[in-house]
């Protein structure tokens, strides 16, 4: 749990201190989904006793599924965004930045529970 509240820390801060949110974008948005996957764990750890350690994402939305569908599908719309905000060469617009932001807050909350 420690490392999703750092990724949400510093992502919050960066958008924070980013004089426009474009210039920073792409490593918020990593940063949420990186935030959202430690903090799917730390469910999964807390309700289940494991959690997915595959390299499949698939395989960590069906477990969280199994604990609870809400969080699972907010698992998934970061995951959706990982290869574009990590990798790619078109970046995370306004739009998709808002969606990681508020996909990984909920996803901390539960795992605080």
């Amino acid at each position: 749990m420690s490392k999703a509240a750092q990724f949400q820390r510093v992502a919050m801060d960066a958008l924070e201190l980013a004089e426009e949110h474009y210039e920073v974008a792409d490593a918020v948005a990593t940063l949420c989904i990186h935030a959202g996957i430690a903090a799917s764990e730390a469910i999964c750890i807390a309700r289940l006793g494991h959690f997915a350690q595959g390299q499949d994402h698939n395989d960590a939305v069906a477990l969280l599924k199994s604990v609870d569908g809400g969080a699972a599908k907010h698992l998934t719309t970061l995951l959706g965004m990982k290869t574009r905000a990590g990798y790619g060469y078109n970046p995370i617009n306004a739009e998709q930045l808002k969606k990681a932001v508020r996909a990984m807050g909920p996803l901390l909350d539960y795992a605080r529970r």
